[in-house]
C-alpha cells in the first residue's frame, strides 16, 4: 500500500533516511536536513522547506518491504520536483528490491500528481547515477545537463565599488525572458514548458522572497546577462547565464558574481548548462573545480486528448429526404435515337 505520509510512519522514515539518494542537489547542500524532519515540517504553519511524502509499505515474495519518495509542488505552475526517495538502488545487489520500490513509487506519485491537475513531474538525476536507467523506464526524458563548480571560502579581497551587476528590476523580466530564449535551446524551453507570453521563464522555480536574488547586466534595454543567487544556511548557489556574444567578458562577470555571495558564505556552487560550456574556463579560473553533473529530467503527466466532434448536417424543417432513382445513358445508336432511361436497382 502507498499514501501519503503520517506520524505513525515516523519510524519508517527514520531508519530509511540514512541509505536513500537525493534528487536535488541544490537543496541537499544548501538546506542540510535529515528527510523525517523535512516530512514533520508539513504539520507545521509557513514550513517552506518541508516536504510531502508518500510512504510504501508492501510485500514482495512474502518479505515486507518498505520505501518512501519525497516531492514537493510548485506553488505558481502546475509541476513538481522529485527530491529525494529510499532506499538507494544498488547495481551491485542483483537481490534488492530498490529497482521495485521506486518503480512502484515513481508510478503512484505521477498517477496522484496527474489526477491533482500537475502537468509535469521534475528530477534532477547525479549524471552516471544507478537510478538514470529506471528514469528512463518509466518514460522521463533527459532535456538538458548541468554542470556544478565548488569553491570553499569567499575570495580574501573586499568586493569592488563598481560592480557590472545591478539588482533585477520589475522592467527587466521581459528582457531576461527574451535573453533564456536567445541562449536556450528550442527542445529545452519545451521541457520547461515556456509559453510564449511568460517572461519569467528562467524562474519558474522559485525560492522565496530574500533567499532568491536575482542581477542582470544591462546595455540601454538589452540584457547581456542574468544572475541568480540563492543564499542557504551557510553555502550559496550562483546560477549564470550570459549571451553568447557578451562571452569576451566572462572573467569579468564570474569575478563580480562571486562578489555578490552573502556575507558569511563557507562555500559556494555555480551551475551553468553544458549548452554553455564556454563559461567554464572563466569559471575555473575564479577558483572553483569541478563537483557534480546532473542530468536534467521531466516527465509529462497529462497528455492533449483529441475528442471527435459530432456536427448536425444542416437541413430544412419540413422537407423529407427519399432516395432517387438511378439514371443511366446508353449510347445512342444514332444521332436520332433517344436516352433509354435505365430500371432503378433492386
Amino acid at each position: 500500500m502507498i499514501r501519503s505520509f503520517s506520524l505513525q510512519d515516523a519510524a519508517l522514515v527514520s531508519q530509511l533516511q540514512s541509505s536513500g539518494t537525493t534528487l536535488d542537489l541544490r537543496r541537499a547542500l544548501l538546506w542540510p536536513q535529515n528527510s523525517l524532519a523535512s516530512a514533520v515540517m508539513t504539520f507545521m504553519p509557513l514550513g517552506r522547506h518541508g516536504a510531502r511524502t508518500l510512504v510504501m509499505r508492501e510485500s514482495l515474495n512474502g518479505a515486507p518491504v518498505a520505501g518512501f519518495v519525497q516531492y514537493r509542488e510548485r506553488h505558481s505552475q502546475p509541476e513538481a520536483d522529485i527530491l529525494f526517495c529510499a532506499p538507494a538502488i544498488d547495481r551491485a545487489d542483483a537481490e534488492a528490491n530498490g529497482q521495485h520500490i521506486w518503480h512502484r513509487l515513481m508510478s503512484a506519485l505521477t498517477v496522484r500528481l496527474g489526477e491533482g491537475g500537475c502537468q509535469r513531474l521534475y528530477a534532477r538525476v547525479l549524471d552516471g547515477a544507478s537510478e538514470l536507467d529506471l528514469f528512463w523506464q518509466l518514460g522521463f526524458s533527459a532535456y538538458a545537463r548541468e554542470r556544478v563548480f565548488a569553491r570553499e571560502g569567499m575570495p580574501a579581497d573586499p568586493p569592488r565599488a563598481a560592480s557590472v551587476w545591478r539588482p533585477q528590476r520589475s522592467r527587466d523580466a521581459w528582457a531576461v525572458g527574451q535573453l533564456y530564449a536567445a541562449v536556450t535551446p528550442k527542445l529545452v524551453q519545451q521541457a520547461e514548458n515556456l509559453p510564449r507570453a511568460d517572461a519569467l521563464a528562467p524562474y519558474r522555480e522559485s525560492f522565496g522572497y530574500g533567499i532568491d536574488r536575482r542581477y542582470v547586466v544591462a546595455q540601454a534595454d538589452e540584457i547581456s546577462a542574468s544572475l541568480r543567487v540563492i543564499r542557504g544556511q551557510q553555502r550559496c548557489w550562483l546560477q549564470l547565464m550570459i549571451n553568447p556574444a557578451a562571452l569576451d567578458r566572462a572573467d569579468e562577470l564570474v569575478r563580480d558574481a562571486l562578489a555578490l555571495a552573502p556575507a558569511g558564505a563557507q562555500a559556494a556552487y555555480l551551475s551553468v548548462r553544458e549548452y554553455q560550456s564556454e563559461l567554464q574556463g572563466a569559471i575555473r579560473r575564479a577558483g572553483f573545480a569541478d563537483f557534480e553533473s546532473e542530468m536534467m529530467m521531466v516527465k509529462h503527466t497529462t497528455v492533449m486528448v483529441k475528442k471527435a466532434v459530432l456536427k448536425p448536417l444542416p437541413v430544412i424543417e419540413g422537407i423529407e429526404v427519399r432516395p432517387t432513382g438511378i439514371w443511366r445513358h446508353t449510347p445512342r445508336t444514332s444521332a436520332s435515337a433517344p436516352a433509354e432511361r435505365a430500371p432503378l436497382a433492386r
